[in-house]
């Protein structure tokens, strides 16, 4: 083997090296971004789901504020009929 091939042959053992261990570490930097995502996804859910729960409770409430809006003004003129009843006795 002559210099040169000896030199071309340990270039290209480095080359392989590097390239073996940069896809190592994308590999490892592509699973660490997959288990964040991953983990990401699950939070995104949770929050989905509280905020459904919230939306739901909203919803619930606000139909409530109204039976109580409609019950005031039926009470109201009662009300105006009772302290007529009790200023005039």
């Amino acid at each position: 083997m002559t210099e040169l091939e000896k030199m071309l042959k340990d270039t290209l053992s480095r080359l392989e090296q590097d390239c073996s261990r940069s896809l190592d570490e994308q590999g490892k930097t592509l699973e660490e971004q997959r288990r964040l995502l991953t983990a990401q996804n699950q939070a995104l859910l949770q929050l989905q789901g509280e905020n459904s729960r919230i939306r739901a409770d909203l919803q619930a409430l606000t139909r409530r504020l109204e039976n109580l809006a409609g019950l005031c003004g039926n009470l109201e003129p009662l009300l105006s009929r009772l302290n007529g009843i009790l200023n005039s006795g």
